[in-house]
């Protein structure tokens, strides 16, 4: 499962700036530069998808394995998108229609995205326990030999401030 080859850090420096500039640009043109009848601002988090880029960059162009499943932090939802667009499974009109009809959903969804998402992460630390209940799947499937041991993948949780604050979020 794990890769042994030596990742091309110059060319991970540049996937990780073009995802900088993808998820920010992406995020300014839904609010700035594509046309709005009410004036309203869509909203998107530069910062969230910025603070991941180098993580996001590694994992999708060097470590993950064909069964490994990541959970995608809500607010970094551009940036899995801007991934996939420089993998060729999403489209330009997608990223301009960022939170716009027939555009790309704000959070990683299932249901919604037409790119491949591994877990929906719109609530806020939902991430950690799916990823922490999927591998405890995982392991009783193993146990029981009812998935071969090739067939067995890692999950990984991306999560921000926004999850680890989200217990204490709803206390008094």
């Amino acid at each position: 499962m794990l890769k042994t080859v030596t990742p091309d850090f110059a060319a991970l420096k540049a996937l990780d700036d073009k995802l900088r500039f993808l998820s920010s640009w992406t995020i300014h043109n839904a609010n700035h530069v594509r046309e709005s009848v009410d004036g309203l601002k869509v909203g998107g988090h530069q910062a969230s998808c910025a603070s991941m880029s180098a993580i996001m960059a590694a994992l999708y162009f060097h470590a993950l394995g064909p069964n490994d499943r990541v959970a995608v932090k809500p607010h970094a939802g551009p940036l899995l998108h801007a991934i996939h667009y420089l993998l060729g499974s999403q489209s330009l009109e997608q990223l301009q229609n960022f939170r716009g009809f027939g555009g790309m959903q704000s959070y990683p969804s299932r249901t919604k995205d037409r790119i491949p998402v591994d877990f929906s992460t719109g609530s806020v630390g939902l991430g950690v326990a799916i990823t922490a209940f999927a591998s405890l799947v995982q392991d009783y499937l193993t146990a029981h030999a009812m998935i071969d041991e090739s067939d067995r993948g890692r999950f990984v949780a991306l999560i921000g401030d926004a999850e680890l604050d989200e217990a204490t979020s709803t206390s008094a």
